[in-house]
């Protein structure tokens, strides 16, 4: 359960892109309280330590190499960009009014707390493994953030993929394009073909998905995007007969429970694009020293809106 995001999404950082994080801890910085401003909003010294800290043990606990200075300017440089990114969610997050409270982040801790038996118990678990209650505490805000401001950007892009329907894009190759139902097992390559699924393989998917497909006419997409686990999913049927529904989808990925790696890459480029808008805008400023500089500096790889992110599909296999 300690495992949301913030350190272990930066320790992977370190063990794909920076090769060699430090294991020495570096000299204690001296800095303003506020080390950066993204827009109007303030990334403070206490929120990169945090961040920091958690990654910095984890990386101890894993047998993390010698890397030297570089090394260390290339974590703190990643804990930076990490907590930009998480700035500009948590701005979106206010903007729709979506943003997580303290109430809402003290309520899941406590659950964290009941399940490890006490919150002493829970502190020692999470100093087990690199964390603490205030990286605990990031977690959980920077999640509900995501997760919220993912879902808007998810109804949105399924409302779009509506308009396309309507003005006569095919489904199939809609889905080709679209559908974040990808990878080895997913469908989007077949055109969101799920095959035929009898009345009982049907009884194990989400009741939204089950109801949906029941009521449409063959040849019918459901003009309104049936929200369920996976997400937003735009339905078609194909064909039905006395062995059941011939069915395709398009899904636009929103997972619930949330997972930080399954953002899809459509998500990614909205937010490289938001960050992308205030580097043009100048309003990311930096003072955090031995961190890389303005992040701005550096180029930023977008993946294409178009392409969905490889990932398995919830509505397309049947529930356990």
């Amino acid at each position: 359960m300690f495992h949301r995001r913030g350190g272990v999404a930066i320790v992977a950082m370190c063990a794909v892109g920076l090769a060699a994080c430090s294991s020495n801890q570096p000299a204690p910085v001296t800095t303003s309280q506020v080390i950066a401003h993204v827009g109007s909003a303030t990334i403070t010294l206490a929120q990169f330590n945090v961040r920091y800290q958690s990654a910095f043990t984890s990386i101890e606990q894993g047998g993390g190499g010698q890397g030297g200075a570089a090394a260390v300017t290339a974590l703190r440089a990643a804990i930076l960009r990490s907590l930009i990114l998480d700035t500009v969610i948590r701005q979106k997050a206010i903007e729709f009014g979506l943003a997580a409270t303290t109430t809402e982040v003290a309520a899941e801790v406590a659950t964290d707390a009941k399940q490890a038996g006490g919150v002493t118990k829970l502190q020692t678990e999470l100093a087990g493994a690199g964390g603490s209650i205030a990286q605990l505490e990031d977690e959980i805000s920077s999640n509900l953030n995501e997760q919220r401001v993912e879902d808007v950007f998810a109804q949105q892009r399924a409302a779009q993929i509506e308009k396309m329907l309507a003005t006569g894009a095919p489904f199939a190759a809609t889905a080709k394009t679209y559908s974040d139902d990808s990878g080895t097992t997913g469908t989007a390559s077949k055109g969101g073909d799920l095959g035929l699924l009898t009345t009982a393989q049907l009884k194990t998917y989400d009741p939204a998905f089950a109801a949906a497909v029941e009521s449409l006419a063959v040849g019918a997409y459901t003009k309104t995007p049936v929200h369920d686990a996976g997400g937003y999913d735009i339905l078609m049927v194909s064909s039905k007969t006395a062995q059941g529904w011939g069915v395709r989808h398009i899904l636009i990925y929103a997972g619930n429970p949330y997972n930080v790696t399954d953002r899809p890459n459509w998500f990614t480029a909205a937010l490289f694009s938001a960050v992308d808008a205030l580097c043009a805008a100048n309003e990311i400023h930096v003072s955090l020293p031995n961190a890389g500089g303005n992040p701005c500096a550096l180029a930023t790889p977008s993946p294409s809106p178009a392409i969905s992110s490889p990932k398995p599909t919830t509505t397309a296999t049947p529930a356990a």
